[in-house]
C-alpha cells in the first residue's frame, strides 16, 4: 500500500490514520520541548542540582504502578472519548503548564516536592486511562500496514523534532546570553502546552467504536495477562529496553551543558541529524523486519544500543566537537530500529478481546523500566559524586553509568539471542 492509500482523505480509515499521524508528531514536538536537555536546563536554571534533577523526573514514574487498574475504570465505559480527553486535559495541564509556573512561585527549598507532586498528579490521571488510546487507535493500523506506519512514523517525527529542537535550542542559548534563560525557557514550554491541546484535539478526532464487554471482570481482569506466557515473556525486553535506553536520558544531557560546557545549539544541530539519519537508515530497519521477525530485529538493536554509551563515556571538553557528532549518529541509527519495533511489542501476543488489560500491564513495564533506569543512574550519582582519578585521567561519575548502561544493554542483548528468543519463537 502506498503512503496515499495509507493516508487516503476520502476514507474514514485513512483520515483516522492521519490524525493519528499528526498527533504523533506534535507529541514528538512538546516531548521534545518538555524532556531531556531543555528540561534539564529548565531544572538546572530553576536552581536544582544533579541528584534532584535526578529524582524529580524519577519520582512520577512511580505513578506507573497504576497501569493496571485502568482496565477496571476504561471497562465501564462502552463509550471512552469524554474520559480520555479529561484525563490528558488534565495531565498537561500538570506536567507542563503547572510545572512551567512552579520556579519562583514558591520557595525555592521546596521547589522539588511540589515539581514532584505535580509530576506525579499529573502522570497518575493520564496512567488511569492510558491504554485507552493505544486500544482505540490500533483499530486502524491492522498487522499488514502497521510496520509500514510506524516507519513513515518515525520518518516524520524525526523531522518535526529535529526542527523543533533546533529552533528552541537558538531561543535557550539567546536566552542565556541575555541572563534570562529560565524566562525563555519558560517561553518554550508554554508554546509546547499549545501544541499539546492541538495533539488532544488530533486524538479525539477518529470514529470510536463502541467497545465490546470483556470476558472477565474486577480481580481477574487485572491479572488476565498472566496467563498468557508469550505475552509475559515479550514484556521482559519491553522493561530491559525501557531501563536501558532512558538510564542516562537526563544525567548524560546534565554532564555534556555543566561538565563538557557543549551549546544547546551545538546539541541541537547534532540533533537535527536524526531527520537525514532517520530517513538513511529507516528502510534498512524495514528490510531486515521483513527478513528476520519483530524479536529477531529488536534483538540485534539490543547489542548495537551498547555502542552509544560506550561512544559517549568518551566524550570530553577536548573531544566533543569530533567525537558527539559520531555518538550522536550512531545513537540515532540505533534508535530508529529499536523505535520502529519496540512500537509493535505491546500486540505481538495481545488478544483483541481485553487488550486494555494486556495493554494497561504493558504501559505499566514501560514506567517501571524508566523508574528503574533513571533510579539506578541517580542512585549511582548520589553514592558516588566524586570523579575517579587515575593519574592525569578523571572519570566523571556519569560516564561510569554510560559504561554500565552499555554492558547491561550488551549482556541483555547475548541473553535475548540465546534464551529468549527460542521461548518466543517456537
Amino acid at each position: 500500500m502506498r503512503s496515499g492509500g495509507l493516508f487516503a482523505p476520502g476514507e474514514a480509515e485513512g483520515r483516522a490514520r492521519f490524525y493519528i499521524l499528526g498527533a504523533e508528531c506534535l507529541k514528538a514536538v512538546y516531548t521534545a520541548f518538555t524532556t531531556g536537555v531543555f528540561l534539564t536546563g529548565f531544572l538546572l536554571n530553576a536552581g536544582m542540582d544533579q541528584v534532584q534533577i535526578g529524582l524529580v523526573t524519577s519520582l512520577p514514574l512511580l505513578a506507573g504502578i497504576l497501569y493496571p487498574f485502568s482496565p477496571l475504570l476504561l471497562e465501564r465505559f462502552r463509550r471512552r472519548k469524554a474520559v480520555l480527553g479529561t484525563a490528558r486535559l488534565l495531565y498537561h495541564g500538570l506536567v507542563i503548564l503547572c510545572v512551567t509556573l512552579l520556579p519562583g512561585r514558591v520557595p525555592e527549598k521546596s521547589l522539588l516536592w511540589w515539581m514532584a507532586a505535580a509530576l506525579l498528579l499529573g502522570n497518575g490521571c493520564n496512567i488511569l486511562v492510558a491504554s485507552g488510546f493505544p486500544a482505540w487507535h490500533i483499530g486502524f493500523l491492522p498487522e499488514d500496514i502497521r510496520g509500514r506506519f510506524f516507519a513513515i512514523s518515525g520518518i516524520v517525527n524525526s523531522v518535526f523534532t529535529a526542527l523543533a529542537t533546533f529552533g528552541a535550542s537558538l531561543l535557550a542559548d539567546a536566552a542565556k546570553a541575555s541572563g534570562r534563560q529560565l524566562y525563555w525557557m519558560g517561553m518554550i514550554r508554554l508554546a509546547a502546552f499549545g501544541l499539546a491541546l492541538t495533539e488532544l484535539l488530533l486524538l479525539l478526532l477518529p470514529g470510536e467504536p463502541e467497545y465490546p464487554r470483556g470476558s472477565v471482570r474486577g480481580f481477574r481482569l487485572l491479572i488476565l495477562p498472566f496467563g498468557n506466557r508469550k505475552f509475559c515473556l515479550t514484556m521482559l525486553p519491553v522493561f530491559a529496553w525501557m531501563m536501558v535506553s532512558t538510564m542516562t536520558l537526563y544525567s548524560a544531557n546534565t554532564y555534556l551543558l555543566k561538565d563538557v560546557k557543549v551549546s544547546y545549539v551545538f546539541i541541537s544541530v547534532l540533533q537535527a541529524m536524526n531527520i537525514v539519519t532517520t530517513a538513511v537508515i529507516m528502510p534498512f530497519w524495514h528490510r531486515l523486519l521483513l527478513r528476520t521477525s519483530w524479536l529477531q530485529a529488536f534483538q540485534k538493536v539490543f547489542l548495537l544500543f551498547s555502542l552509544y554509551p560506550f561512544l559517549h563515556m568518551l566524550v570530553t571538553g577536548s573531544t566533543f566537537a569530533w567525537l558527539l557528532p559520531v555518538t550522536m549518529l550512531v545513537y540515532q541509527a540505533i534508535m530508529a530500529g529499536g523505535t520502529l519495533y519496540f512500537n509493535n511489542m505491546a500486540y505481538l501476543f495481545t488478544p483483541e478481546e481485553d487488550r486494555t488489560a494486556y495493554l494497561s500491564w504493558y504501559l505499566m513495564l514501560v514506567s517501571a523500566g524508566s523508574l528503574c533506569g533513571q533510579g539506578l543512574s541517580t542512585l549511582l550519582l548520589k553514592l558516588w559524586p566524586e570523579d575517579w582519578k587515575f593519574g592525569t585521567v578523571s572519570i566523571a561519575p556519569v560516564q561510569r553509568i554510560l559504561l554500565l548502561q552499555g554492558l547491561l544493554a550488551l549482556g541483555f542483548g547475548i541473553w535475548f539471542g540465546r534464551v529468549l528468543l527460542g521461548k518466543l519463537e517456537t
